[in-house]
This record gives structure tokens, sequence and C-alpha cells, in this order.
């Protein structure tokens, strides 16, 4: 091809170019489908097989009216599946409600994140509100859990009708859990606080507790939906063993001081706190109740959660509380907080169970028998500490594999070893 050839052919292209642009222009930025003479359905059916979709029970309005530009750039996008942006704020650009809800105080996680085909199908679905499953079981796609739950003898009756949503807000609510109410008030809908109702409680108030401190909200064990484990007294219905009587200025206080009151029983643990020269803060303070429901929870030793959120509701490693961004908590699989730390006070900082070295060694004996040198006599030319396994390693997190504070090739030993530091890489 000659030169003068191309010279002539891209100002020719250019012009060309020009025009089409020029035509385009005057095209609508939106135009309702077929507006163009283009039937946008048939030409996507063509490729997608979503027949089956469309002819559901619910349709979504575009996908059934054929405006497939609604949601979708025809030719190229940032955006998986040609969206034409991305999929949170493109579904709150039709369904503006949402936006206000993001502001609650409790937004579901699928909301917060934008995955909204997580619990809607975005073509059509055989259920309402485009959901991908019925009822509990799309609840149960994420809680796992319900499982076990459908599994106890006693089940509460909105729970046992699969109506997640007579308690549940979908989206977000001002309340925990996605409550539509305070606990006390959503359950007033249906239990009346008559005669019957104060007398189990002998009379004390309770109309002005959290109901889920002692009963599971969706099933349990226990005829009246108590928790799994329950503590002596309230076993036996003794209110009077720790609380002043129902008809007193304070009918929820207590007898006696807290620690006093516990340590009546639970002599060890109370003791323990006080003397250790490294006490838990709450336990020390005899704040009990911080960790511990006073009548009943599902966990051993009437914990108020699990162990490790338990912690974490204080201990937040670098979680929401912190500002910064989240890290795994546990040290390995399966490893309670409390293998390594004393939850009531110990003789060491951080409230280990034993030396740093002599507790690592319970799980890593193997490792320890070709470790690097350890004890008083070898000192960290860092800080002039001995050397444990926290020079070199984290406990709950680190950048590095095997929990290493630096980059184990190079950068952790020249650390310490400087002189190494000027040598070949």
């Amino acid at each position: 091809m000659s030169a003068g050839f191309r010279l002539i052919r891209w100002p020719l292209a250019g012009l060309l170019l020009a025009g089409l642009c020029g035509a385009l222009a005057g095209w609508p930025a939106s135009a309702e489908p077929g507006a163009l003479g283009i039937d946008q359905l048939q030409i996507c059916l063509d490729c997608h097989d979503l027949e089956s979709e469309l002819s559901a029970a619910a349709a979504h309005p575009p996908a059934r009216d054929g405006d497939c530009t609604a949601c979708h750039n025809p030719h190229v996008s940032r955006f998986a599946g040609l969206l034409a942006e991305q999929p949170g704020p493109l579904c709150i650009s039709c369904h503006t409600e949402l936006a206000e809800e993001l502001d609650l105080e409790v937004v579901h996680g699928p909301v917060a994140e934008g995955r909204c085909v997580d619990c809607h199908a975005p073509h059509g679905s055989p259920h309402d509100g485009l959901l991908v499953a019925a009822g509990v079981e799309l609840c149960r796609s994420c809680h796992q859990e319900i499982t076990a739950w459908q599994g106890r003898p006693v089940r509460h009756l909105p729970f046992r009708r699969e109506k997640c949503s007579i308690c549940h807000q979908p989206h977000a609510a001002a309340f925990p859990h996605l409550s539509k109410q305070p606990v006390e008030q959503s359950c007033s809908r249906c239990h009346a606080r008559d005669t019957d109702f104060r007398s189990a409680h002998q009379s004390y108030p309770v109309e002005r507790a959290d109901c889920q401190q002692c009963h599971d909200p969706h099933s349990s064990m226990r005829a009246g939906y108590f928790r799994e484990n329950l503590h002596l007294p309230f076993e036996d219905g003794d209110c009077s063993d720790c609380h002043l009587p129902p008809d007193s200025e304070q009918p929820f206080g207590l007898a006696v001081s807290m620690d006093r009151l516990c340590g009546d029983c639970h002599e060890d643990a109370v003791e323990a706190s006080r003397s250790s020269p490294f006490p838990h803060v709450s336990a020390g303070g005899g704040a009990c109740t911080d960790c511990h429901n006073p009548h009943a929870a599902d966990g051993s030793g009437l914990l108020k959660e699990s162990l490790e959120d338990l912690c974490l509701s204080c201990h937040d490693p670098g979680g929401s509380a912190s500002g910064q961004a989240g890290r795994h908590a546990s040290h390995g699989d399966d490893l309670a907080c409390s293998t390594c730390h004393a939850p009531h006070g110990g003789d060491r900082p951080m409230l280990l169970n034993a030396g740093p070295v002599e507790l690592c060694n319970e799980c890593h004996s193997h490792q320890h028998s070709a470790a690097h040198p350890m004890g008083e006599d070898i000192r960290d030319p860092r800080n002039g500490q001995p050397m444990d396994c926290l020079s070199c390693h984290a406990i709950h997190d680190a950048p590095y594999p095997k929990y290493m504070h630096l980059d184990g090739k190079r950068e952790l030993c020249i650390s310490c070893h400087t002189e190494q530091a000027r040598g070949p890489r």
C-alpha cells in the first residue's frame, strides 16, 4: 500500500466516523424498548437463555418489559455481567427507599456489601420479591445454625411456621439482630403481660428486661424456650438468693455486692481475679456480668456469647473497634482464647497461662527441638529482652506466614543480625 493511499484513507475514515457520531448524537441517551426499532429482549434472548426466568411468577419489571439496557450496557462495562453500575448502587437507583435504610443502626451483611443477588434473582423468580429461595431456606443459605434450631423439640411459633419476617427486617433495622422492634416490645405483641405472666416470673417486672437473656427466640430443648444452661438459683426458682424482693424500689438490685455474691459459690474464680498480679479488668473489678449471663446461656460457663466473640467485644485485634482492617483473631484452628489466656487473672502479662516458650511448646514441640536459641542468656538486640517465641512471631496475626513480624527469608533475620544486612541479596 502506498504512502499516498494511507494519507487519503485515514482522513476519509475520520470523516465517516465523524458522520456516524453526528448521527448517533441525535439519538436519545435512554430510549424506551423498541423506540429505535430494536427489540432488545429478542436480541438478548438469541444468546441468553432467560425464558424460564422471565416466565416465572415474579419477573423483574425491566426484564419483563424487555428494557435490558436499564441494567446492562450492551457493549462494554467495568462490572461483571456488563452491568451499568455496581450491583448495590444500580439497584438503589430504582429502589430508592433502600438508601434511607442504609443509615439505620444494623444493616444486613449482603445489603451493606451490595450483594443484592445473594437473595434476589435479577430477572425472575417463582418466589415473591424475586427471592432466590423461599422463606427459611433462603435464610439458611447463610445462617446454617437454623438446621440445628429446627431439630429442637420446642420451637417458637413464628420460627416453626418459617416466618422469619414476623420478627426480623430483611435489609436493615434500628435494633440488634435486625429486629423490627426492641425485644420486649416484639415479644409483648403475642405474649400478654397479664397475671399468669407475672406469676410465672415471681412478680418481678420482667417486662422491662431483655427476654433473650433467659429465653431462646427460635427454639430450645427445654419447655419455655429456656436456654441450654441454667444458673442453679435460677433453675430452682430462688430469685431472692441473689435479688432484692420484687416489690422493693430496685427489684432487680442485688442483695449484696456482685463480687461477694458470686464469690459465695465461685470462690476460686473470684479470688483468682482479686489476688492475681494481672487480673482481668472485668473480673478484678467485680463486674462478672460483663462476660457471664447470671440466669441462662447456651454456652458453657454461662458466657453471654461464644468465647471468641465475647473476647473480641473488648479485645478487637484490628477490627471495627480500632478502625483498622479486620484480622483473624484465633491462633490456629479450633483453639479457644482460654487455651493460652487465663480468663479471670494470672501471674503473667497478657494473662498468659505460661511463659511464651513453655506455652508455645505445648503445641509446637517439634519446631522447638530445632529452634533459634532462646532464653535469659540470649538477648534480643532490638530491645534487650530475652529472646522467646514472640521475638519473631505474633500471637494472633501477622503479615507473613507462620505469624512472623517480618519476611522470614531475610528481613526478619537482619533486623537483629545487622552485620549481614550489607551482604549480597
